[in-house]
């Protein structure tokens, strides 16, 4: 993978910066940004932690463009393992939403436009053990990459986790990224596995 030095920052900020969990009084949502005035001051994201839903602004996807249509489209599968640990004292029932967003393919740096996709998958964890929730998300994905200037390939990986009482409320929510990782390569599964805490 090519990671230009704005990439580069971007993934720096990104892990550093520690993206809090919070939710906004309208909306229950946690929002991130990298703060950083290397690339697009627009890029953030935000999670709805109530309905275990991630997404961003600022970054958009690129038209493959016709040329791209002989192009063997890239498949494969992503599998995310989010391990909770559970260190609030959360009422009894309360469940825990687990949520992931993957940027992934040519990323223009310039834009932060994607030629590849955006993929979501949202879920539920389940108690392992007393203090431990664990919540495992896959993504099939089939993406067409055409190749052009100026553009570095790669994988931005946002996951959330909140915590939601039995009368449908937010308790906790947690909302980090991971920063960019390498694109894997075409019909591979690619696993990750996060840590967390609530």
């Amino acid at each position: 993978m090519r990671i230009a030095s704005p990439m580069f920052a971007f993934a720096l900020c990104a892990a550093s910066v520690g993206f809090a969990h919070g939710q906004a009084a309208s909306s229950d949502a946690a929002r991130v940004s990298s703060g950083s005035s290397r690339i697009p001051s627009s890029v953030s994201f935000t999670y709805d932690a109530k309905h275990g839903q991630i997404s961003s602004s600022g970054v958009g996807l690129r038209p493959a463009g016709t040329a791209a249509a002989a192009v063997t489209p890239t498949t494969g599968k992503i599998i995310i393992t989010i391990n909770t640990k559970i260190v609030s004292g959360f009422t009894a029932g309360t469940t825990y939403h687990c949520s992931a967003y993957v940027v992934g393919g040519l990323i223009d740096l310039n834009t932060f436009a994607v030629a590849g996709g955006i993929e979501t998958v949202n879920g539920f964890a389940r108690v392992v053990s007393p203090g431990l929730a664990s919540c495992t998300l896959t993504i099939p994905y089939s993406w067409t990459l055409p190749s052009g200037p100026g553009s570095d390939t790669g994988l931005i990986i946002a996951y959330g986790v909140g915590a939601i009482n039995t009368e449908d409320e937010v308790q906790r929510s947690t909302l980090q990224v991971d920063g960019v990782e390498n694109l894997p390569a075409s019909t591979a599964t690619e696993k990750f596995t996060f840590d967390v805490a609530l």
